[in-house]
């Protein structure tokens, strides 16, 4: 069934509350103060909620910075949308603070879910994670020998990924999956080995992911989770079509975001919209994008779009 988009009325910029949030970031020393309350109002609420959030900054970059080298690929030039203001950082997210704050950022995203349950992180965290691969099950005929995670950030999405999918290969007595992380930053990637203490997953890829170098139909499972809201529409289409190109036929893709149907979301009041808009600088291209349309033009097929929780969708299609 063919998706409907449904902005919210804060994301869309050219007309009431969306058209004066925009205006607002958009003005340079009012910009800075939204930046720092947005980033304030994020550390207080995860550190009341059990997430060390300062503690663990320190400890992650401690353990990464000697790895940066390793992870790097060197000559690789960020596409320019990635140079823009994120997530309250006015460098965007190639930076040590970006890379070292995004396990607790993640954290706390997956304990918002559910706002009315007393949870821990990583409970909420695995509750979050096993619903979304719920929806891609049934799409899952055959075994699953390649698994790649597209923006990986700093792993998270990426070992509970590898854990499942080694979980369902040994309960089908398969041979087990391969699974790798790529992701443009560098810094992300040193955190995420530093992370992954156990080795779950295999190998973390310092490459573009609209333009990985990887071979043609080498991939059964591709994942993309919380990524396309943090990318312009173009970019979006350029990944879209490269996972179509990795995957290899009867292969499947699963992409978690935003769901821009969502009651949460489009009752969210006006102070924070405006906080979230002004560190979300994509989320209008987002929200204003039929996914459907997008995924089907590129030839997906077997399109399955569920909410996973009160905020986030599913969409899992197969090649």
């Amino acid at each position: 069934m063919k998706s409907v988009v449904q902005q919210p009325q804060w994301a869309d910029s050219s007309q009431g509350l969306g058209l004066w949030i925009e205006r607002l970031i958009n003005i340079g020393w009012l910009r800075r103060p939204l930046f720092f309350q947005a980033r304030q109002l994020i550390i207080r609420t995860a550190e009341r909620n059990g997430i060390p959030w300062r503690a663990r900054r320190k400890t992650l970059l401690h353990q990464a910075s000697p790895l940066l080298a390793d992870v790097t690929t060197p000559g690789l030039v960020p596409p320019d949308y990635y140079r823009v203001r994120f997530h309250a950082y006015e460098q965007g997210n190639l930076c040590w603070q970006a890379a070292t704050e995004a396990e607790q950022a993640t954290d706390a995203m997956a304990l918002r879910i559910w706002p009315d349950e007393t949870l821990s992180p990583l409970i909420a965290q695995t509750r979050l994670r096993d619903a979304i691969h719920q929806v891609v099950e049934p799409l899952l005929i055959g075994p699953v020998h390649q698994a790649l995670d597209l923006g990986c950030s700093v792993g998270v999405s990426t070992q509970h990924l590898s854990r499942w999918l080694r979980l369902r290969a040994e309960k089908r007595r398969e041979s087990s999956v391969h699974i790798q992380g790529l992701d443009l930053s560098p810094e992300m990637l040193a955190v995420a080995r530093v992370r992954d203490s156990e080795g779950v997953v295999d190998g973390w890829l310092h490459r573009k992911a609209e333009k990985t170098g990887l071979e043609e139909c080498s991939v059964d499972l591709i994942s993309l989770q919380f990524v396309c809201h943090e990318l312009p529409q173009s970019a979006i289409h350029a990944v879209l079509s490269e996972a179509f190109r990795l995957l290899r036929p009867g292969g499947a893709l699963v992409m978690v975001d935003q769901d821009p149907a969502s009651s949460v979301l489009q009752r969210l009041p006006a102070a924070v919209a405006t906080l979230l808009k002004s560190t979300e600088p994509y989320i209008e291209h987002y929200f204003s994008l039929d996914m459907h349309d997008a995924l089907q033009s590129v030839g997906f097929r077997n399109l399955r779009i569920k909410a996973c929780d009160p905020r986030h969708r599913v969409i899992a299609c197969l090649r």
